[in-house]
């Protein structure tokens, strides 16, 4: 799996926005844990130099859909991602609000697969 190391480039060496990636970013305090805050002037965003906490990585969403395709489960995709069961659940909700229904034509055929269902009995 490749990974992109592209948010762990400092903020102070590029002197480049995360979002709008202008190069007007200025110095605007610092975090209760001492890390140095930055805002930018074009797109007025905030954005610290380094986040330590998984979730904020920018390919984390792609990953989450991965490993749900590949039929991983909630506890197991927390675990590998090193994110919490609860802002994992919160994401797979946000990334499924951006679903849409397919369009389904009559007089086509579709394929399906693993489905099964009954009208009224099982036996039929």
């Amino acid at each position: 799996m490749t990974e992109d190391h592209s948010s762990c480039i400092k903020v102070i060496d590029t002197g480049i926005c995360k979002h709008c990636y202008s190069k007007n970013i200025i110095k605007n305090g610092t975090t209760k844990t001492r890390k140095q805050q930055y805002i930018c002037k074009n797109c007025n965003k905030r954005f610290i130099e380094f986040y330590s906490y998984q979730a904020y990585h920018k390919n984390i969403n792609s990953k989450l859909i991965q490993f749900t395709k590949e039929g991983l489960g909630i506890k197991s995709t927390a675990r590998i991602l090193k994110i919490s069961t609860t802002t994992l659940l919160k994401r797979i909700n946000k990334i499924s609000e951006n679903i849409y229904q397919p369009k389904v034509y009559n007089h086509q055929s579709y394929e399906v697969d693993e489905m099964r269902f009954f009208i009224k009995k099982k036996s039929k």
